[in-house]
Order: structure tokens, then sequence, then C-alpha cells
């Protein structure tokens, strides 16, 4: 009988963990600012630092336009903060931003 409840509880956690792994995790981050976005960080919501800029080198969002990125950091969280930074030194943050569940993040004035 323990062997089944065991059985049970590992299909139970891999049936968990691949559900987790089938959630997209890319975002559409729209520029509906007035200033270019330079930097585009995410952290999934267990991090005290930002990860790298996902834009990359020589990369930004204009105003009027969107790019998709890929927020999955391998960890499998839906939770991630946000931050954008602007050309003209503002800075936008969306905190416990559910990336599983939305697929796109506005960044206004």
């Amino acid at each position: 009988m323990r062997r089944i409840f065991t059985g049970a509880l590992c299909l139970l956690a891999l049936a968990a963990s691949s559900t987790q792994a089938q959630f997209n995790r890319h975002v559409r981050i729209v520029n509906r600012s007035s200033s270019t976005i330079e930097y585009l960080y995410a952290s999934n919501i267990d991090r005290t630092t930002w990860e790298e800029d996902i834009l990359g080198p020589n990369r930004v969002i204009a105003p009027g336009y969107y790019r998709d990125a890929n927020i999955d950091d391998g960890t499998y969280h839906c939770r991630y903060d946000l931050k954008a930074v602007l050309r003209d030194g503002r800075v936008a943050v969306s905190h416990n931003f559910d990336v599983c569940a939305n697929s796109s993040w506005t960044v206004y004035d």
C-alpha cells in the first residue's frame, strides 16, 4: 500500500511540474510612452536583484512600437517583477506580474 501511495505522489508531482512547464512566458512589451525604452528587466518574485537586460545591446523599443520578450528564466515561475528604463530617465515598474496569464505589458507616460 505504501508503494502505491508513493507512486501516486510522484505522478502528482510530475503532472504539476509538466503543467507549470507548459505555460508560455512570452510577453509583448508595448511602448505607449513618449520616450524610448532602453532597458527591460524581469526577475521572478523570489529574486532580490534585477536580472540582465532582456533587450540586449543596441536594442530598444521606440514609442508606438512593441517587442516580444521571453521572460522564462528556467525556474518555472509565473510571477515576475518587470522594469522598463526609458531614455528620458523615467522608470516603469510592475510588481508581481503574472507572465503565464498575461500576454502583454504596456508602458505609459
